[in-house]
């Protein structure tokens, strides 16, 4: 298993400060919002193509990532993205912009939280005292809507209550494990979530080992320290009902007349010609406009429902998810021992071989995460199964994310693809056998 030290390798990887990956530079584009036109899509289409081996990323924050850009080609790739304003100032200030909002902001939800996600990233970027903030911290802000970043991890928090008109303000986690701090308006928010940053900073500062991200100082201080660091006189708000993790693939309806698409990519990798087609979708069918989000799928606002079927026509030649039953939604996968130094797996190989598996596991959701390595970059929060590779093996562990050894219950360790395979349908058989007992006993009490 790596050490704290080996997890800690590497950094947040950026497009003016990528990072060295197995199959070349990694160059993660930070795009506002999350909202991207379609002929800017297919511009960075025919860079990665150019550039890069054509492969792209999109990550659990709802990042595009470029793969196997060289460095005598970096300079090139920074002047295409230069052209398409996607380029930021400088390493400090597109490392600052950690600020996720909720994919279909300004389209349904009775406030614009991209509106204030933009007015968060220009204070962090003038606030240059926060240029310190570890690369991983972020922020988050859910307007409430039908896809609701609740299962999504943040260090900062704001999830808008429709009903009572204010967000709840949250540190440490996705929305049912984070801490509340209380309730704000939402002309307050930017201020509070600076306040929140600075006190994180001034406190992370005072301990021997400085904590990177929120949960750790939290575990370690509680949130009393935070809360009067940071100026703060806040009562608990109380939490609402934790909304299902969205499975934003197909047709979407959003209210009356109201319609979006979503399409997903294998373990949110895509082609170049993956995004070349959906770059020609989003001209055809949604006025040019596509969201990124980060359940890795695509989302094109404001289509026609009428145009379904050629939606679906037009992204069949591609390796494209269309439907929410399809398996490969059940696993998360990083890219292994193809594309990192430390993964020691074939992930996506041995992800898609138990995708029918994990979805019999789990009927919806995430059910099963196969890491490279005990970072778990593929998914922080926590999945019923995880198989996390070490030294060419598996180790399985329930109920925890890998990246958090220390709250895993390990079941077995050192197995091969063939033994986790048998493992895992060891457990479906035991999850089965009362269920099959309980209908069996109605079916009795039932005859004549």
């Amino acid at each position: 298993m790596l050490t704290r030290a080996e997890l800690r390798k590497g950094w947040c990887p950026g497009a003016l400060a990528p990072m060295p990956a197995k199959d070349g530079l990694l160059v993660r584009l930070r795009i506002s919002g999350g909202i991207v036109s379609a002929d800017a899509l297919a511009a960075l289409a025919r860079a990665g193509r150019d550039l890069g081996n054509g492969l792209f990323d999109l990550s659990s924050r709802g990042n595009l990532q470029l793969r196997g850009v060289s460095p005598t080609r970096l300079p090139l790739l920074h002047a295409r993205l230069e052209d398409l304003g996607l380029l930021d100032a400088d390493a400090g200030t597109e490392a600052v912009r950690n600020v996720l909002v909720s994919p279909l902001c300004g389209l349904e939800a009775p406030i614009d939280v991209g509106a204030i996600g933009k007015a968060l990233e220009a204070e962090l970027i003038r606030a240059y005292d926060l240029r310190g903030l570890p690369g991983k911290f972020g922020f988050l802000i859910d307007d409430g809507g039908p896809l609701s970043l609740a299962h999504t991890p943040a260090d900062i928090r704001f999830d808008y209550d429709r009903r009572r008109g204010h967000f709840a303000i949250g540190v440490g986690g996705a929305a049912g494990e984070a801490i509340c701090l209380g309730a704000c308006e939402p002309e307050a928010l930017v201020d509070i979530a600076l306040r929140l940053a600075r006190a994180f900073r001034r406190l992370g500062g005072e301990m021997l080992e400085p904590p990177r991200r929120m949960r750790d100082l939290l575990r370690q201080q509680g949130p009393k320290p935070l809360v009067a660091a940071a100026g703060l006189n806040l009562t608990p708000a109380p939490k609402g009902e934790l909304a299902a993790e969205p499975c934003p693939v197909g047709l979407i309806a959003l209210g009356d007349d109201t319609f979006c698409f979503g399409v997903g990519a294998p373990f949110g990798r895509f082609t170049a010609p993956m995004l070349e087609a959906a770059a020609r979708a989003a001209a055809l069918f949604a006025h040019g406009d596509i969201r990124l989000t980060p359940w890795r799928a695509l989302i094109f606002p404001r289509v026609d429902a009428r145009s379904e079927d050629a939606m679906r026509a037009a992204f069949a030649a591609q390796d494209f998810i269309l439907d929410k039953d399809d398996p490969r939604l059940a696993v998360a996968a990083c890219g292994g021992a193809d594309a990192c130094e430390r993964g020691s797996t074939p992930t996506h190989a041995d992800a898609l071989a138990l995708a029918p598996l994990a979805r019999r596991l789990r009927g919806t959701g995430v059910a099963l995460h196969v890491s490279g390595c005990a970072k778990g970059c593929a998914r922080q929060s926590a999945t019923p199964y995880a198989l996390v590779a070490n030294g060419g093996r598996y180790d399985l562990a329930i109920d925890a994310a890998s990246l958090d050894p220390n709250r895993a219950t390990y079941l077995a360790k050192g197995l091969s693809l063939t033994m986790a395979q048998d493992m895992l349908e060891g457990l479906l058989e035991e999850m089965l056998d009362p269920i099959a007992q309980k209908n069996a006993q109605q079916a009795e009490r039932n005859s004549p």
